[in-house]
C-alpha cells in the first residue's frame, strides 16, 4: 500500500504561507528602528523609511527559513494524512 501524498496545490499553499510569514517577521524586524524613532517624535520621510528595508541582505536567510518551514509543514501534514 502506497503512502498518501499531499496534492501539489496544497504544497504550494504551504510554501506561500511559509514565505509570507517569514517575510512578515523580517518586515517587523526591519521596521523596529523607524517605529522607535516615530514614537520618540522624530520626523521621518518615506525615503528614509524605505532605506531601513534590507531584504536584499536577508534574502538568503528568508529563502532558507521558508524552505525549512515548508518542508517541515509538508512532512507533518503528510504524516497526519497517513495516520487517518
Amino acid at each position: 500500500m502506497s503512502e498518501p501524498t499531499l496534492p501539489l496545490k496544497e504544497k504550494l499553499k504551504i510554501c506561500l504561507l511559509s514565505f509570507l510569514l517569514t517575510l512578515a517577521i523580517y518586515l517587523v524586524i526591519d521596521l523596529y528602528v523607524p517605529a522607535k524613532k516615530l514614537l520618540a517624535g522624530e520626523e521621518m520621510g518615506f525615503s528614509e523609511l524605505v532605506t531601513h528595508f534590507q531584504f536584499y541582505k536577508k534574502a538568503p536567510f528568508i529563502v532558507a527559513i521558508t524552505v525549512l518551514m515548508s518542508v517541515n509543514n509538508i512532512k507533518k501534514k503528510t504524516k497526519a494524512l497517513a495516520a487517518h
